[in-house]
């Protein structure tokens, strides 16, 4: 389920993003928002010089016009701001009532339909509310912060603003653990949905917008950010004319070979006698689809405007047996300023908001699990970080065609997510997972050195230490670290075709109270042909 889920977000972004890219993408330097609004005026008058980026002091000679950027809130009254909250947050009821449908008619589980005794309980608050480490990686760390990402893009698709979007997100959670669901109300739930809904939520509404601008399909559109498109549907909603503002853009296709392996270690653990048990291991073709967008110049922001810079990567990868690969990783500034701006030197650096999910699975013949004495095991890597951090962004243009941009992040992981399976003594019983939650840090770095007109070459390093947080499940007292590298080259063999190769490592190290210690490695190497949006060599000279 995890792959056909994965691929088919990974193909709808696909279409949609280069179906948006069909327009020569622009990006705005500090300041340059009004004139380029401006300028867009001045066309539909008539007025537009074909030129105007190479000749911004003729344009600041004309007069302007009193024009807003788009996403510059516009105060509105009570009545007003009451009326959209009213229909935003029936957006979110009307998904929330449909999911449940859908779990009762076609799912059939027991758990789908709500109870007067249990949605009495949940009405009681927080204190009745549980820990629940017994649902599935997927649905927790995938699932919530899509379903999250709907309840905000009600709000942004409403009128209102990121922060206010915010309270959509939490409403939207609140009111599926209460009302929706026949079990007790679950805290991890809601503390995943809302603030991942953010992230994920306005990345999805402003490529919404940016698509729209392009003139992609409304179905499309629909599908994907159904939020948008039914507020579109119902009342016939105009989205505002955003700027085409994607600094940077690449969709590929690979084909590659990969190994899972998963070991065991113990001094003293009766499951691991030899004080070593490899558990798991597989080796295989797979292959993969990605999206990589960049939006706004991430080295010349200065707004306390959120998102208005954002990095967004998704891709998933399989062989359709055994071995499954799905990732996101983003970043957008919440505000940030740019203390450095030369001719050859951009630097700009502020507070960023980051949702982060690994699941890179090597699967047994019998659906994951390897059995080792009592105890279940996975030769899954399994990662989820919610983060606050500061970021460093810099680009420093060497000669004409050579140049370095780097993005630097360390961030607070004010909750994140891992697995475990839970021992059992009957060899024959259920096969259980559980979840553990915690907090930590991040650290990121992504660099890419441009050499010559194109070609390119990548390195990206992600590395997550995660402690849990005591007594919020059966396995909660421990630590666990994560490491994800990635080492490109491409180049262009036409403008906007490239081919290259990629190796990738990932890790995963946990060390739990009354469980043997776990490494879980993966390795693979791809090769891969890009449809890039934007030329690979010009984000250092300037997106024109």
């Amino acid at each position: 389920m995890l792959t056909y889920r994965g691929f088919v977000l990974s193909l709808a972004l696909c279409m949609f993003m280069v179906q948006a890219m069909h327009v020569n993408a622009q990006y705005l330097e500090e300041d340059e928002e009004l004139e380029f609004l401006q300028a867009e005026a001045w066309n539909e008058q008539e007025m537009f010089a074909t030129e105007w980026l190479s000749e911004p002091e003729a344009l600041l000679a004309e007069e302007f016009l009193p024009i807003r950027a788009w996403d510059d809130r516009v105060p509105v009254g009570f009545g007003e701001t009451l009326r959209r909250g009213l229909v935003a947050g029936g957006y979110s009821v009307m998904k929330n009532t449909l999911l449940m449908y859908f779990n009762i008619t076609v799912l059939q589980s027991p758990w789908t339909s709500p109870r007067a005794d249990t949605i009495h309980h949940n009405l009681g608050g927080p204190r009745n509310w549980k820990w629940e480490d017994k649902d599935g990686f997927i649905v927790n760390h995938i699932g919530h912060p899509f379903q999250g990402s709907i309840y905000f893009s009600a709000g942004r698709a409403t009128g209102f603003g990121f922060y206010s979007s915010a309270f959509f997100s939490a409403f939207g959670s609140v009111t599926w653990e209460v009302f929706h669901e026949g079990l007790t109300a679950s805290i991890n739930d809601m503390l995943i949905t809302a603030p991942a809904g953010m992230s994920l939520g306005e990345i999805l509404f402003r490529l919404y917008l940016q698509g729209h601008s392009a003139g992609v399909p409304a179905p499309l559109l629909f599908i994907f950010n159904p939020a948008a498109g039914l507020h579109r549907l119902v009342t016939g909603w105009e989205p505002p004319a955003a700027e085409r503002n994607l600094y940077e853009f690449r969709a590929h296709l690979g084909v590659g070979y990969t190994s899972v392996d998963y070991s065991i270690y113990s001094s003293a653990h009766p499951l691991v006698p030899d004080g070593r048990t490899d558990v798991f291991s597989d080796t295989g073709l797979f292959f993969d689809v990605g999206l990589h967008v960049i939006y706004g110049d991430p080295f010349a922001q200065s707004t306390w405007v959120p998102f208005r810079h954002f990095e967004f990567l998704v891709s998933a990868g399989t062989d359709l047996m055994r071995h499954t690969d799905f990732r996101i990783f983003s970043n957008g500034y919440l505000f940030s300023f740019s203390p450095l701006r030369a001719e050859t030197r951009a630097l700009s650096t502020g507070l960023s908001l980051f949702m982060d999910v690994a699941i890179v699975a090597g699967l047994d013949h019998r659906g994951g699990f390897e059995q080792i004495g009592g105890l279940y095991q996975s030769g899954t890597i399994n990662m989820y970080s919610n983060a606050l951090g500061w970021s460093l962004k810099y680009r420093h243009l060497f000669s004409p065609s050579v140049g370095l941009r780097s993005r630097l992040h360390a961030g607070f992981t004010f909750f994140g997510g891992s697995l475990y399976y839970h021992p059992v003594d009957d060899p024959e019983s259920e096969q259980i997972e559980r979840l553990n939650y915690g907090y930590g840090i991040s650290l990121r770095h992504l660099s890419s050195l441009e050499l010559g007109r194109r070609s390119r070459f990548d390195i990206n390093n992600f590395v997550y230490f995660q402690w849990s947080f005591p007594g919020t499940g059966e396995i909660s007292r421990g630590f666990v670290w994560w490491q994800f590298h990635d080492f490109t080259f491409s180049h262009l063999v036409s403008q906007r075709i490239s081919l290259g190769a990629t190796f990738s490592l990932a890790m995963e190290r946990g060390r739990f109270e009354g469980f043997p210690d776990t490494r879980k490695n993966h390795w693979s190497v791809r090769t891969f042909v890009a449809w890039n949006g934007n030329n690979i060599r010009a984000p250092i000279e300037g997106r024109r």
